[in-house]
């Protein structure tokens, strides 16, 4: 019979035992770098819903009075501090994304790695010409 339990059968059934580490529920608040992931995780999460309660209001504005409701309702204290908390997240997850960016896009050039200001610099700079865009968009609209 081998040590550790991984291998050893079970009492007298004959089938292998497997061993289960015990992991505590909050094992990810051990670590500054475990919380950030699951922060970032959970906040892409509320992302996601806030989208949902975005494109259900916009279904429901196909009527001027649908339109009325909805822009009232944008409006309320309630709507402006969910946007913010939203907005604060979204800013969140897209700046710990784009840092870790260079952990997962290697590029090379010939035999040397493109640094990964480089590569965060690209990123960045891509957000703020598409925020830029989107700005002016809105703004003639």
């Amino acid at each position: 019979m081998a040590s550790g339990g991984a291998t050893s059968t079970g009492p007298g059934d004959g089938k292998p035992r497997r061993y289960v580490r015990p992991m505590p529920a909050l094992w990810w608040l051990k670590r500054p770098a475990y919380f950030k992931f699951m922060v970032r995780e959970v906040t892409s999460a509320f992302i996601a819903g806030y989208a949902l309660c975005l494109l259900v209001l916009m279904c429901g504005a196909g009527d001027a009075n649908g339109f009325h409701t909805m822009f009232v309702s944008l409006q309320s204290p309630t709507s402006v501090a969910l946007h913010l908390v939203v907005l604060a997240f979204a800013l969140f997850h897209t700046i710990t994304f784009f840092n870790l960016t260079p952990r997962a896009i290697v590029v090379h050039r010939g035999e040397e790695k493109l640094p990964e200001i480089a590569i965060k610099g690209a990123h960045y700079a891509g957000w703020v010409v598409v925020s830029a865009v989107l700005f002016f968009i809105v703004l003639r609209g």
